[in-house]
């Protein structure tokens, strides 16, 4: 892995992020439209680096590993282009289609917040910062 010691490291990070933009009121009401158990699968990087975020029922829900039920939606890649997508630095659709990114299910309702990713991003960098991370930010 090009940016992260372990594969327990981004699993922190995504889930710092998620947890931060499930309290910033625009990110939060998008990611219940997604309405969806969402697998974020990035074992090739390592077997336990994945995590889920589960937006069914209006709620926000999210933690490490694979969901005990069945994912609407699996999102694989390496953790690497993980934070290059996290820090709108990848293109998640030309990141599909170049096969970066794969896709399992209906990936819609999540790419309707692809023109919020400037504001994840920003995000993404306060969390790096407040894990310590500075040197993980890509400029």
């Amino acid at each position: 892995m090009e940016y992260w010691k372990d594969e327990a490291e981004p699993i922190k990070a995504f889930l710092a992020l998620f947890e931060a933009a499930g309290n910033d009121p625009e990110l939060s009401e998008g990611l219940k439209k997604v309405n969806q158990l969402i697998w974020f699968d990035y074992t090739e990087s390592g077997p336990n680096c994945s995590f889920y975020m589960d937006s069914r029922g209006g709620e926000l829900k999210s933690g490490p590993g694979k969901p005990a039920e069945n994912p609407d939606l699996v999102m694989s890649l390496s953790a690497d282009d993980a934070h290059r997508s996290w820090s709108n630095k990848l293109n998640p659709v030309m990141a599909i289609t170049r096969r970066k990114i794969r896709v399992k299910g209906s990936a819609t309702g999540l790419l309707k917040l692809a023109p919020k990713l400037n504001k994840v991003a920003a995000i993404y960098v306060k969390v790096l910062k407040e894990l310590g991370w500075e040197d993980k930010i890509i400029k």
